[in-house]
């Protein structure tokens, strides 16, 4: 790690209302309006409930959190990509791959096989450039009325 590189760390409590914040501006950074945002809002959250059913990671840098994703587990072999985003002002830099590196890396310790995604349809280039393929177009868990890919990697 060089100097002025993100640091990854496990998510906390504290974290909360960051998180909250950059996954509002990152999924707005992907053209929806305020409509759509607002119906995304609670999906958006990012709660003390949630850090504690799934494992979080956050990038931060200069004291910012400027990403962070999240793991959770399906069953013993399979496991879900979740809350995966990345400040606007901060994409095209790395963060998503040093993320998906420590992601990656718990997963298959744990013996996971099988990562799956919801994907933002702006986000489908990115998932496929760490191998992820489209399995289907289904219905958005997070967006009432919006057909997304659903992807899946073999680990």
């Amino acid at each position: 790690m060089n100097a002025g590189d993100p640091l990854i760390r496990a998510a906390v409590p504290a974290d909360t209302e960051a998180l909250s914040a950059l996954a509002y501006r990152s999924k707005k950074s992907n053209g929806y309006d305020d409509a759509a945002m607002t119906r995304m809002r609670t999906a958006l959250e990012l709660t003390t409930a949630r850090l504690s059913r799934h494992r979080f990671w956050v990038a931060e840098q200069d004291s910012q959190i400027v990403g962070c994703v999240a793991l959770a587990p399906i069953d013993n072999t399979t496991a879900a990509v979740r809350s995966f985003y990345i400040a606007p002002e901060h994409k095209g830099r790395g963060i998503g791959k040093m993320l998906w590196i420590e992601l990656l890396t718990i997963a298959q310790s744990q013996g996971v096989t099988c990562l799956t995604a919801e994907a933002d349809p702006a986000s489908v280039t990115f998932y496929e450039s760490l191998g992820f393929t489209t399995d289907e177009l289904a219905p958005s868990r997070n967006l009432p009325g919006a057909i997304v890919p659903w992807m899946s990697r073999q680990i």
